[in-house]
């Protein structure tokens, strides 16, 4: 498969894809499917596909991603608190607690949306989920990293920036 076109405003080509190394965390059998297919579709062609935030953490710890893109609402482990827990880890281990995490959600509130900024999420993602909205949040987030910052019991993107969840 081909990789999808670059955006007019994103400049990505099929090496950028090629070379990203994709965790997906999701426990729906139907929606990992998607993502991966989605993913395959740009052209990355290194992903990690895990069933819940725990065995996602592991994954993290292990493959070493350059992105990962997490469910909201998973059990026993959900993606807000293996936001959390990657946000905490040291880097010592040679995984990045700094990776840009995306969250799909189909709740959209400002609570939720809030509540996943406060845990370190980079990016928000409504479902439905469309490629070119995938496409564009890998790109942004890859691409154009965000200020981290460090503060007693937190770790990651400013919790006062502004956070919405992009919708397709």
């Amino acid at each position: 498969m081909s990789a999808a076109p670059p955006g007019p405003s994103t400049g990505a080509d099929e090496d950028f894809f090629r070379r990203l190394k994709v965790l997906v965390v999701e426990d729906s059998a139907e929606m990992r499917r998607l993502l991966v297919a989605l993913l395959e579709t740009m052209g990355v062609t290194r992903i990690v596909v895990a069933r819940d935030g725990g065995k996602g953490l592991a994954a993290f710890a292990a493959e070493r991603p350059d992105i990962i893109v997490t469910d909201g609402a998973m059990t026993p482990m959900d993606g807000y608190e293996m936001t959390r827990a990657i946000r905490a880890s040291a880097s010592g281990d040679g995984a990045n607690p700094d990776v840009p995490i995306l969250m799909i959600s189909g709740h959209v509130g400002r609570a939720e949306v809030t509540h996943a900024r406060d845990q370190g999420v980079t990016d928000y993602l409504a479902k439905p989920l469309s490629a070119e909205m995938l496409y564009e949040a890998i790109v942004a987030a890859v691409s154009k990293p965000i200020h981290f910052v460090e503060k007693p019991g937190y770790r990651g993107p400013s919790p006062k920036r502004s956070l919405d969840a992009k919708r397709g």
